[in-house]
């Protein structure tokens, strides 16, 4: 009874497609086992919605691949909720009408680098200008992952944010307990103290700082994630696992909750779980 009061996710995090035009390094799609496909709209409107205060229409993969994003967008705040995506950049100015239409509530871009990535720099500055423009539009994030060889360009990256006018800066520590790539780690507290403090200088309060991990995580405790083809499972993290694997979510809110409240009580026991720093 008192994992129910306590463990309430407002959040629906909705992977609308796992297909990407990117290969990063640092991607947990390089492991990924399950099949790549497109999220059919219709169906999307059998998941409990109306249980949820945000719906983050981002998984493993660019959501603006998928040719009916909008609509997803769309539905969502037809719904009353609030609407929410990530992407990597790449296909961002061709859409800049329809994000702005569409009602998007908030943008993030993520980026671990600043190499070969003059494009994204680019749809960024233009994202900006175009909310200033109109007077309106998305939250605008950067969502910058940390890691040993990130750690150099992060100062850079959060300055660049910083110097558009983004109204926030997320970092967040790698996650590479599957073993992306031989050589993806995380820094050593020493590093990561400092790498805070210089963020923080450059960035102030428009910079997000990862906080010490917990079990319950907060990731479970205010969110829940689906995938493509309707699955449910407790983190993003653990997609490509049978045995975190809770479900269809096309059922009723009690459901999908009473699913997720049972993992988190083995939670503790889970090997990912235990490992786990994000």
């Amino acid at each position: 009874m008192l994992l129910s009061k306590i463990i309430r996710p407002t959040i629906l995090q909705v992977e609308t497609t796992n297909d990407c035009i990117l290969n990063c390094r640092i991607c947990m799609r390089r492991k990924m086992r399950r099949p790549v496909g497109y999220m059919d709209f219709d169906e999307f409107k059998k998941l409990p919605l109306n249980g949820f205060e945000e719906i983050c229409l981002h998984g493993w993969g660019e959501p603006l691949l998928h040719p009916r994003i909008f609509d997803f967008v769309r539905y969502v705040k037809s719904l009353g909720k609030k609407a929410s995506l990530c992407t990597n950049g790449f296909l961002v100015e061709e859409k800049i009408d329809e994000i702005f239409e569409s009602g998007l509530d908030e943008l993030a871009f993520g980026l671990y680098t600043l190499k070969g990535r003059d494009k994204v720099l680019k749809a960024i500055e233009e994202v900006v200008k175009e909310k200033k423009k109109r007077g309106k539009g998305p939250t605008i994030y950067l969502d910058v992952t940390i890691f040993r060889e990130s750690v150099e360009e992060i100062p850079e990256i959060v300055k660049f944010g910083i110097d558009v006018g983004v109204d926030g800066i997320v970092l967040h520590r790698i996650f590479n307990i599957y073993g992306v790539e031989p050589g993806i780690e995380y820094i050593d507290s020493k590093t990561e103290k400092e790498l805070f403090r210089k963020v923080k200088e450059i960035g102030g309060d428009k910079v997000y700082l990862p906080t010490k991990h917990t079990i319950p995580c907060r990731v479970v405790l205010f969110t829940i994630f689906v995938t493509w083809d309707f699955k449910q499972f407790p983190c993003v993290f653990l997609h490509d696992r049978e045995d975190a694997y809770l479900g269809d979510a096309r059922t009723d809110l009690k459901t999908l909750l009473d699913r997720h409240i049972s993992f988190v009580k083995r939670m503790r026991k889970h090997e990912i779980c235990r490992k786990c720093f994000w």
